[in-house]
């Protein structure tokens, strides 16, 4: 397999959040996994009763095609963003490159300006909320998002950002993840502007088979304490195959008008291997090249 195709097989895998749990216990008790990141146990949360509570509206919504679709973007560049950064982390972690994290530490990925970080810390009930131990910023761009380098820093951290998002991510943990046998499903944390966000993506093992599909979200407040709702449906789920080595591939959405954010998703992990990528909608083309790295639109 060529190098990129291997780059982007990997970044399509994407099982480093769950990698995160066995190598927290293994550094700390040198024994079997703990089952949870900061060494809590996660508990098995009781699917969203019927009618599913509605996510409050916090934000101003986008009018214009182009304008959702380029928020529903900006939602899946993110997603891939924290978890290239909680690979990179995990990674480093293994290395030795991080000393030694306790198991009582938590561990989450935020986006401080342009530049993501993943932080290890201990949570405390007193403001900011957070002790930081260790912090590693994903620098140095390579030729492409995955060939980012890392290295340790000691740099000016939002405490408040990085305690609220490591315990939403605990909710995500405790929650019952979609994937019906088709994939596995991860939770991933953003913060937004008065609230933050737990995703699920899925993660699948290769080009050949990806899974499109069952994202849904969790909402919560800025602190990561309270559930404010979460989304009352969850997209079918299905496997779709990448032509590795080829030069175009078209996307087969299963949206009237934007695409879903993880075929979002998978177009920007796509396009490392191939000229264009096209997600088509029953309204719209949308066709991302290579070359320019930006989105055009065709109405059908």
């Amino acid at each position: 397999m060529i190098l990129a195709a291997r780059r982007w097989c990997e970044a399509l895998a994407l099982t480093s959040a769950w990698a995160v749990i066995s190598v927290l216990s293994a550094q700390s008790t040198g024994g079997a996994a703990s089952g949870a990141i900061g060494g809590a146990k996660p508990k098995t949360a009781a699917p969203p009763s019927a009618p599913a509570q509605k996510l409050p509206d916090f934000t101003k919504v986008p009018t214009t095609f182009e304008g959702v679709f380029a928020e529903r973007e900006s939602r899946a560049l993110d997603v891939l963003g924290y978890l290239r950064c909680l690979e990179a982390t995990v990674n480093a972690l293994r290395a030795g490159a991080l000393g030694g994290v306790e198991r009582g530490w938590s561990l989450t990925c935020i986006k401080q300006k342009a530049e993501w970080r993943g932080i290890f810390g201990e949570l405390i009930d007193t403001p900011p909320g957070m002790r930081v131990k260790v912090q590693f910023a994903l620098r140095n761009p390579g030729p492409t998002p995955e060939t980012r380098s890392g290295m340790v820093v000691r740099d000016p951290v939002d405490t408040v950002l990085a305690s609220g998002t490591a315990r939403a991510l605990l909710r995500g943990l405790a929650a019952t993840a979609p994937g019906n046998g088709l994939g596995q499903f991860v939770p991933v944390t953003l913060a937004q502007k008065n609230f933050t966000e737990v995703w699920f993506v899925p993660s699948a093992n290769r080009p050949e088979r990806a899974v499109v599909g069952g994202d849904s979200l969790i909402q919560m407040s800025s602190d990561g304490m309270r559930e404010l709702g979460h989304a009352s449906s969850t997209p079918k789920m299905r496997v779709v195959s990448i032509p590795v080595g080829g030069t175009t591939y078209t996307l087969e959405s299963s949206e009237v008008r934007i695409p879903l954010l993880t075929e979002l998703m998978l177009a920007h992990l796509a396009i490392d291997v191939l000229s264009e990528v096209r997600v088509r909608t029953r309204e719209y083309d949308a066709i991302l090249t290579r070359s320019t790295r930006k989105w055009t639109f065709v109405a059908r």
